[in-house]
Formats: structure tokens, C-alpha cells, sequence
């Protein structure tokens, strides 16, 4: 066999120009291609892990977020937990003092009932005390028991405070001064002289007398001297411990 060297290089050449008309038309591309696509894969890749670290960033922020939230929260029902305490102390505070108030009312209103259930009681057993000592008295009155009192008066003038005395004195000096004396039956002469001279040195001067008769006061006297009365009466004497006040003279 013998080799047609001329045929063999046209083959030769033939071949270089397939390579490189391969090369120039369908391998570049076919590189560019494969590098767009690795560009792209490339590309996609870093969003991906762009897109990964946002999406983790927005997961710590939530996170953290969430973590704010929680604490803000406990820290409200903290805070609401304490406010519901504060309150309930107070209203409780609030409760204790009203009822406080309303026990010691009503202790008040007990006290203020048995004060008055013993006043009335009291009264009542006044009342029939005086009553029965009335009566008695009523029946013991008479010409002695007047010159007893008589004595009472007397006795009374001689041991009256210096301020009465002096009132006495002063109502004795005015110009139309006088005398009333009011008994529950006339007296006995002598009673009469004793009272007056009694008076007389008490008032440090004489002074008409003027007489008249009440037979409700039982037995006694009464004695005007201007705006002042002297009495010595079982009917005087009754009416204070009736009232319970004391006569001023």
C-alpha cells in the first residue's frame, strides 16, 4: 500500500479547519454558555445566601423583637399584679375603717339608748319618789314646819356669798325698794319679827314689807327684794330636785 502524502495532508488540513470551525462556532458558545450558566448559578447562589443572611436577620430581629415583647409584658403584669395589690389593700383599708366607723356607731347608738333607758328610768323613779315625798311632806306642813323654815332662811341669809350679799344690798338702796313676802298661811308674830330683823341686818336697812298668801306652796315663805327672791318652801324645795337646778338666791 503506498501513502499518497499530498491526501494526507489535505486530510490533515481538512482536519485542522474542522477543529477549527468547531472550535470558532460550537465550542465557544458552548463555553459561554456554560459560563453564563455558572454566572448565573453563581449569581443565584449569592442571593440565596444574601437571602439567607437576611432571612436570619429577620430572625434574630424577630427574636429579639419577640424577646422585648415578652419582657415588656411581664414587666405590665409586673406592674398590674401591684396596682391589683395596691388596690385591694386600699379598698380593704377602706373597709376595715368603715366598719370600724360603723361598729363604734352603733356602740354609740347602744350607749346613747341605755343612757336614756336609765334617764327614763331615773325620771320615773324621781318622779314617784317626789311624788310620795310630796304627799308626805303635804301632810306634814302646818304653822311649825313654816317656823322651821323661817329658820332656814335666816340661817341661809347669814352664810350668803359676798357677790349675792352685794346684789341684795344694791336692790335694797334703789328709792321704790321694798319687801313681798309670800307664805303658804300667814305666820306667827314672832316669825314674822325674826324674818324681819333678819333681813333688816342682812340688808343693813329697814324696808316695808308687803304680805300675801299662796296656799300651793304647801309651807314656806318666799322673800322679793327687787329682782331677787330669798325662798325657803316645800314647794321651791320640790321644784329643784325636779329640775335638779339650784336657786341663785
Amino acid at each position: 500500500m503506498q501513502l499518497d502524502w499530498t491526501t494526507f495532508l489535505l486530510q490533515i488540513v481538512n482536519f485542522l479547519v474542522l477543529v477549527w470551525l468547531l472550535k470558532r462556532f460550537l465550542y465557544r458558545p458552548v463555553l459561554d454558555v456554560i459560563a453564563r450558566r455558572r454566572e448565573g448559578i453563581e449569581k443565584a447562589l449569592n442571593d440565596a445566601r444574601e437571602a439567607e443572611t437576611r432571612a436570619e436577620t429577620l430572625r434574630q430581629d424577630y427574636e429579639r423583637k419577640l424577646a422585648e415583647q415578652d419582657s415588656a409584658q411581664a414587666a405590665d403584669m409586673a406592674r398590674l399584679g401591684d396596682e391589683l395589690a395596691a388596690e385591694r389593700s386600699r379598698r380593704m383599708a377602706k373597709l376595715d375603717a368603715e366598719l370600724a366607723a360603723e361598729h363604734e356607731r352603733q356602740l354609740a347608738l347602744v350607749e346613747k339608748q341605755t343612757a336614756d333607758a336609765g334617764r327614763k328610768a331615773g325620771d320615773a323613779a324621781r318622779a314617784a319618789a317626789l311624788n310620795f315625798v310630796s304627799r308626805l311632806l303635804g301632810r306634814l306642813s302646818g304653822a311649825e314646819l313654816d317656823s322651821r323654815l323661817v329658820d332656814m332662811l335666816i340661817e341661809d341669809l347669814a352664810t350668803l356669798p359676798a357677790k349675792q350679799l352685794e346684789a341684795l344690798h344694791d336692790a335694797a338702796a334703789a328709792p321704790d325698794a321694798s319687801l313681798q313676802l309670800t307664805t303658804a298661811r300667814p305666820l306667827s308674830e314672832a316669825d314674822q319679827t325674826r324674818l324681819l330683823s333678819a333681813l333688816n341686818d342682812a340688808l343693813g336697812r329697814s324696808l316695808p314689807m308687803t304680805k300675801q298668801i299662796d296656799p300651793s306652796m304647801q309651807s314656806g315663805l318666799r322673800v322679793g327684794i327687787g329682782p331677787w327672791m330669798l325662798a325657803a318652801s316645800l314647794a321651791d324645795e320640790l321644784v329643784f330636785f325636779r329640775s335638779g337646778a339650784r336657786r341663785a338666791c
